[in-house]
C-alpha cells in the first residue's frame, strides 16, 4: 500500500546549492570553477533572467511539438531509404520497429537525411547556451575551443502519478555521464554498433565534458520536485556506480548523497564523472529541463548517441538555414554539425596557436632568464606551480 510520507516542508522551499559563491566578476567565475573541481558540480544561479524563463519554457515546448513531427518524418524517411538498398528487408513503420532497434537496424545517414539537432527547432533556448557566465566556466574546465556534443529539450521530470512509498524514495539510478557511462546503449552480438563509446577504467583524472541542465520552471528546483542526486567528490574516485569490478549497488543511497536545489533559470554544471541519480517529482507541476553537454574540441562526439528516430543514432545536424539565424557566439558551439560547414579553430585557440609557433626567446619579457636552459628541472613543476608563474608573467 503506497502511503504519502510527512516530508519536511524544507523540502518545498527554493535556496540553491551555489549559496556562498560570491556574485559577480572573476571571483564568482573561481567560485564555480572549485566547486567543479572539488565537488564535481556547481550551479551557475539564475543564467536565464526572471521575467525571460517563462518565455523560453514556453518556446521549448513549441521545440518540442516540431520536433515530435520532425522524427515522425525522419523514420519514414529512414524506412524508405533502407527498403531501397535492401529490396528483401521486412521493415514496418510501426515504432517499436524503430524504436528498439530489432534486427536490420536502420543506420543514420549523413544530412540531410539525418537525424535533425534538437537545437534547430528551440533557437530562442539556444541563444541561453553562450550565457557568458556557463561559456567561462566551460572554457576555464575543457579549453577555449568548446562544442556542444548533445542537445536534449525533453529531459523534463513529470510528476508522480500517486503517492510514493518510503522504498521507491530510497530508489536511486546511479550512473556516469558519457564519456564516462561504462554502459551506454550497450551493444549485443546482433548489434555491436550500439555501443557509443566509453572511457576505460581506470578513468584518467581529466574533466573531459561537463553535463548542465538548464532549469526552466516553473518553480524552483527543490528535493521535493525531482532535485537530482549527487554524490560529491565521486569525480576522482576511480570505481564507477555500474563497475563491473567495483560491488556498487547502483540501486541504494550513498552516504553523503545530497540533492540539488536552485532557483528557476539557473543551470547545473557537472563533470562528467559525477555519481548522480534522477529523482522522484512529487510536486504537481512538471520540472522542465533541457540537457546539454559542452565538450572540448578533441572529443569526438560521433560516438554520443541519441534515441529520437530509431535505432542508436550517431548523426545530428543543424539545417543550413538555421544555422545562419544563430549569434556569432552560438555558431562557434554547433559549427561541427552544421549542414555545409567546416569546423575551424575559435579565435583563442587560434591566438594561442600563433604565440605557441613563433616564441622568440629575445622577444620574451626576461631573456635572461632563459639562457642555456639550466634553470629547468624536468619533471618537477607542479600544475599549480605553473599556473602561478603565469600569473606572474603576466603582471
Amino acid at each position: 500500500m503506497l502511503k504519502r510520507l510527512n516530508l519536511d516542508d524544507r523540502l518545498r522551499l527554493p535556496y540553491s546549492i551555489g549559496t556562498g559563491i560570491p556574485k559577480g566578476g572573476d571571483g564568482e567565475i573561481e567560485g564555480y570553477l572549485q566547486s567543479l573541481r572539488v565537488q564535481g558540480f556547481c550551479v551557475v544561479e539564475r543564467v536565464i533572467p526572471e521575467g525571460q524563463v517563462r518565455t523560453v519554457r514556453e518556446s521549448v515546448y513549441r521545440g518540442r511539438r516540431l520536433l515530435q513531427q520532425d522524427r515522425e518524418a525522419e523514420r519514414s524517411k529512414r524506412i524508405e531509404l533502407e527498403r531501397r538498398k535492401n529490396f528483401d528487408s521486412q521493415i514496418g513503420s510501426g515504432p517499436e520497429r524503430l524504436e528498439r532497434g530489432h534486427s536490420a537496424p536502420v543506420r543514420p545517414p549523413m544530412a540531410p537525411n539525418a537525424e535533425l539537432c534538437d537545437i534547430a527547432r528551440n533557437e530562442i533556448f539556444a541563444e541561453c547556451l553562450v550565457a557568458p557566465r556557463v561559456l567561462r566556466v566551460a572554457k576555464a574546465m575543457l579549453d577555449t575551443h568548446v562544442r556542444i556534443l548533445q542537445t536534449e529539450v525533453n529531459k523534463s521530470s513529470k510528476p508522480t502519478a500517486e503517492a510514493l512509498s518510503e522504498e521507491q524514495l530510497l530508489r536511486r539510478g546511479w550512473h556516469s555521464d558519457w564519456p564516462h557511462d561504462l554502459t551506454a546503449y550497450g551493444p549485443s552480438s546482433e548489434e555491436p554498433w550500439n555501443h557509443c563509446g566509453a572511457v576505460a577504467q581506470p578513468f584518467p583524472d581529466v574533466c573531459m565534458a561537463l553535463s548542465t541542465v538548464w532549469y526552466l520552471g516553473p518553480e524552483d528546483v527543490t528535493p521535493y520536485n525531482g532535485g537530482t542526486w549527487v554524490v560529491p567528490g565521486s569525480h576522482k574516485d576511480p570505481r564507477n556506480p555500474r563497475g563491473p569490478d567495483d560491488g556498487i549497488n547502483e540501486r541504494a543511497p550513498i552516504p553523503g548523497e545530497l540533492q540539488i536545489s536552485a532557483p528557476e533559470g539557473s543551470v547545473f554544471m557537472q563533470d562528467t564523472r559525477l555519481w548522480h541519480s534522477g529523482a522522484a517529482n512529487q510536486s504537481e507541476h512538471e520540472r522542465t529541463a533541457v540537457v546539454c553537454r559542452y565538450a572540448p574540441w578533441w572529443l569526438s562526439g560521433n560516438e554520443f548517441g541519441n534515441l529520437h528516430s530509431g535505432g542508436h543514432t550517431l548523426r545530428t545536424y543543424v539545417p543550413r538555414e538555421v544555422y545562419s539565424r544563430f549569434s556569432p557566439e552560438l555558431k562557434l558551439l554547433y559549427r561541427h554539425l552544421a549542414e555545409g560547414e567546416e569546423d575551424i579553430l575559435q579565435p583563442e585557440n587560434q591566438h594561442k596557436a600563433s604565440r605557441a609557433r613563433f616564441v622568440d626567446p629575445p622577444a620574451l619579457p626576461e631573456p635572461g632568464r632563459f639562457g642555456d636552459n639550466s634553470h629547468v628541472v624536468a619533471g618537477a613543476m607542479s600544475m599549480e606551480e605553473w599556473e602561478r608563474s603565469r600569473a606572474r608573467s603576466k603582471r
